[in-house]
């Protein structure tokens, strides 16, 4: 008994040491990022951080957090740990910075320029400009990176493309054609399949990663802005800017079987690891507005801040 108690008391003692996970979301029109208490639901800190910020990604170390600037044409880079920026990283190429994504060793990250069209590779070390690829692709937006660390996927909403990257030389090796307005876009925790949210067309393309091709093309609400899976793959969920709804994808059917009312303009969305809640960024609303996946239903807001939209979870 006297085992089991010590026991207790130590496996206690660890959960009482481990900090909060942390919601982390950029204020658009705020220029700062809010940091969520994710137990508490409250922010803890509001950062600034250069003009007009949209995206945002935390190193899978936990080392930095990096902002790309739309406005600022910069990249902030913030320590989690104190919710300081630390630094502005800028290059003479930037035009309107927007999807950022780390490598899983947390050494590099790819940061996508929207006006130029181009891919940036940074040193997320040193925090400086590694090397600079053209894309061709008009609108180069979103940024996500496979869990080996090999390969890139980015959206390019004016080419209606999503091209793959090989990430050990740098090469764009497939530009696959998807529906217009591709913007949102997510890749399956098997890493089969890259759904992409079409606003143009209002549909969702699913893409079948080893062959590089559209497997199936089903029909989305009005504005499918950005996409999420579930940590199980199960389900996608899918903001509609539009309609002020979340819709909840099944995976295996590839149909819309859930329609969940959130905030006014609801864009950024990140799914908690464990899977028990979603986070939906309300930018009319100034709200995150939390999702119970296993109701579907909304179990929570939080106030951030003026336009909310790229959020992530640490």
């Amino acid at each position: 008994m006297k085992w089991c108690m010590v026991l207790l008391l130590a496996m206690g003692a660890v959960a009482q040491s481990q900090p909060a996970r942390r919601v982390f979301v950029v204020n658009k029109a705020g220029d700062s990022v809010a940091i969520i208490n994710a137990a508490s639901l409250r922010v803890e800190k509001t950062i600034p951080v250069g003009r007009n910020p949209h995206e945002l990604a935390v190193a899978p170390n936990g080392s930095r957090l990096y902002v790309p600037n739309v406005a600022g044409n910069s990249i902030s880079v913030i320590d989690p740990r104190t919710g300081a920026e630390t630094k502005k990283i800028s290059h003479s190429d930037f035009n309107s910075p927007h999807g950022v994504a780390f490598t899983p060793d947390s050494r590099r990250a790819l940061v996508t320029s929207e006006g130029s069209s181009k891919i940036f590779v940074i040193d997320a070390v040193a925090d400086q400009v590694l090397k600079v690829i053209d894309t061709d692709q008009g609108g180069t937006h979103m940024a996500a990176v496979n869990k080996a660390g090999t390969r890139a996927y980015f959206t390019n909403r004016q080419a209606n493309t999503v091209s793959i990257m090989d990430l050990d030389n740098y090469r764009i090796v497939a530009n696959v054609a998807v529906g217009r307005g591709a913007e949102g876009f997510a890749l399956s925790p098997n890493e089969k399949e890259v759904w992409v949210g079409n606003r143009t067309d209002a549909t969702i393309s699913i893409i079948d990663v080893d062959r590089r091709e559209v497997a199936a093309t089903i029909p989305a609400k009005t504005n499918p802005i950005r996409l999420a899976f579930t940590p199980d793959g199960k389900y996608v969920l899918a903001p509609d800017g539009a309609s002020g709804a979340v819709d909840v994808y099944e995976v295996s059917g590839r149909k819309r079987i859930q329609t969940i009312a959130v905030g006014s303009n609801p864009g950024g969305v990140v799914v908690a690891p464990d899977g028990m809640h979603a986070y939906v960024a309300c930018q009319s609303s100034g709200e995150i507005q939390v999702i119970d996946t296993q109701t579907w239903k909304v179990s929570g807001k939080i106030a951030v801040g003026a336009s909310p939209d790229g959020i992530t979870f640490q």
